[in-house]
């Protein structure tokens, strides 16, 4: 069963990834400067919103096994694909643990967190903010890199470790044990679109982004090629 509210909710959190990715590649490739906080803060926002809903959806939806484990396998393959993508064309900012990454490892641990939801907000609270602590640190190696403990002079395209984040996860499951959606009759077109479908849009958002911007300014996959 689909819920109206959570597509909506998702599919305005499509809208601003867009957005958010709109101005990043025109960044990446030299046409805009973004600095200040609200470059930084902005996009793990955005994040923080798809991780939580996702959090929320599947403490909602509670999917047999099988329908799950299709789910992490189909993300894995998607992870493994980035990684792959991103150290061919920018191996100097690979991406080793994106989003992508992170639900396929949280929507497994949050499947065991399905039967306890007693101590999903504490436990929520709790990792979120050991992550913070645990970010500000820096190690010899690079092999906790998924944990939150990154290497000294770790750069990446995209990075969300499960901690903090899956802090937030566990949040999102919490309420959606205690505020459920009513599967009202709701239908905002084009956002409820982008919701349904916002794993596709993912995949695909970048190289339209690219095209575009290379419409616009004449020179961007001269850049790449």
């Amino acid at each position: 069963m689909r819920y109206p509210e959570i597509d909506i909710a998702r599919g305005a959190a499509v809208i601003l990834m867009l957005l958010f990715h709109s101005f990043f590649d025109a960044h990446y490739f030299g046409k805009i400067e973004l600095s200040g906080d609200f470059w930084y803060y902005f996009p793990r926002f955005i994040g923080g919103m798809f991780i939580f809903i996702s959090g929320y959806t599947l403490s909602v939806v509670k999917p047999d096994f099988s329908r799950l484990r299709r789910k992490v396998l189909k993300l894995a393959a998607l992870s493994a694909a980035i990684t792959a993508v991103t150290l061919v064309f920018v191996p100097e900012k690979t991406v080793v643990f994106g989003i992508i990454h992170f639900f396929t490892l949280a929507t497994l641990l949050g499947y065991l967190f399905l039967r306890f939801p007693k101590i999903q907000l504490p436990a929520g609270i709790a990792l979120f903010f050991a992550g913070i602590a645990l970010n500000q640190i820096r190690v010899g190696t690079n092999m906790l890199v998924w944990l939150g403990l990154m290497p000294y002079g770790f750069t990446t395209l995209d990075y969300y470790p499960l901690l903090p984040w899956f802090g937030v996860f566990l949040l999102g499951m919490f309420f959606g044990n205690v505020a459920k959606p009513k599967g009202a009759n709701l239908n905002v077109p084009v956002v409820s679109f982008l919701g349904k479908n916002s794993l596709k849009i993912y995949v695909i958002q970048h190289p339209v982004i690219i095209l575009l911007l290379h419409l616009y300014f004449g020179d961007i996959l001269q850049q790449i090629f």
